[in-house]
């Protein structure tokens, strides 16, 4: 234990608490989650109470480094993989033949999850943004202006964010505002505080590139010195249960998916993304997305903090019982 942090975080306790997670949870939505990394999409493993000690192997490759107020993780567990040969007779890596199985299983947990009424109308009552925004250019620069699209309507997912973080984890009712960054914190033990802190600026930026990303979320256990002050004692510095990281598809994964395609082993290229032009006389141009994905973009970025909340309260039961105040 480091006696800085106040804390003493056990991996094997955490193995054995995921692996009864597992178990529980096996036929339900959140088995897209075990076939990203733990479960190899290639096999059917029918009832995982029959591969107890493949669990056991799987989820024991976890090291938590904690640096004085700092935690950090690494999981080191055996990515699968695929190994072909191209035309030249040369040994190559083709594990990417292993994401459209992934894809088809998170497609396939989407569906029970999105068959609960109350899911859907949660969904609709908070995802009426419009996903792009349009932008008009003089024509000459149309071909730099590209580089960065589509064109994300930066607020619009902003708030979608802070209103799915309040919707899923409703616990963490309290709010501290300190210049960029956002605190969304609950009692914890005596005088502390558990928070989910961030600052949404990586989210902007990469927005503002073209890129479609999730929020860097951090976890930290604080002390408050007054409405805007704290005092962290501890900081996770991913708030992503280990084992779960990510919980189901990136956001980049998923936008990558949608809208590209392979042709052979060495090309992609990029498919239909929506974004057209439209000519408005005077050398000004209109560029515009037709939000042709926007209804599967939101769904994903609502499965995802669903699937947060679930993998992570069980990570966050593991924090409580490994915290000394």
């Amino acid at each position: 234990m480091n006696k800085f942090s106040n804390i003493d975080l056990d991996e094997e306790k955490l193995a054995d608490q995921t692996l009864d997670y597992i178990l529980k949870n096996q036929n339900t939505c959140l088995e897209s989650s075990l076939f990203l990394k733990i479960l190899d999409v290639r096999k059917d493993y029918d009832d995982l109470n029959n591969h107890i000690e493949f669990l056991k192997d799987r989820l024991s490759h976890l090291k938590f480094i904690v640096d004085y107020d700092t935690v950090e993780f690494k999981n080191t567990m055996q990515k699968y993989q695929v190994l072909a040969l191209d035309d030249q007779g040369r040994t190559f890596d083709n594990s990417e033949v292993l994401t459209p199985p992934k894809f088809q299983k998170e497609r396939f947990s989407k569906e029970i999850f999105w068959a609960n009424e109350d899911e859907e109308r949660a969904f609709q009552k908070i995802s009426t943004f419009n996903c792009f925004e349009d932008k008009i250019v003089n024509e000459k620069k149309f071909y730099g202006v590209m580089i960065n699209a589509p064109f994300y309507n930066v607020k619009g997912w902003i708030l979608y964010y802070q209103a799915l973080l309040d919707l899923k984890f409703p616990e963490f009712s309290e709010k501290i505002v300190s210049g960029k960054t956002i605190i969304k914190y609950k009692p914890f033990k005596n005088k502390y505080f558990l928070g989910i802190e961030t600052d949404y600026q990586s989210c902007k930026s990469n927005f503002r590139r073209g890129w479609w990303e999730e929020p860097e979320y951090k976890l930290i256990i604080f002390e408050k010195i007054d409405s805007k002050k704290i005092h962290r004692t501890v900081t996770f510095e991913k708030f992503v249960h280990p084992h779960f990281d990510p919980p189901v598809f990136s956001f980049m994964g998923f936008y990558g998916f949608m809208t590209t395609r392979r042709i052979n082993e060495r090309e992609i290229v990029l498919g239909e993304d929506g974004t057209k032009k439209e000519s408005l006389g005077d050398g000004a141009i209109r560029i515009y997305n037709t939000e042709q994905y926007s209804d599967d973009f939101k769904r994903h970025a609502y499965f995802y903090y669903d699937m947060l909340y679930r993998t992570t309260r069980e990570y966050l039961n593991f924090i409580d019982e490994s915290f000394v105040p």
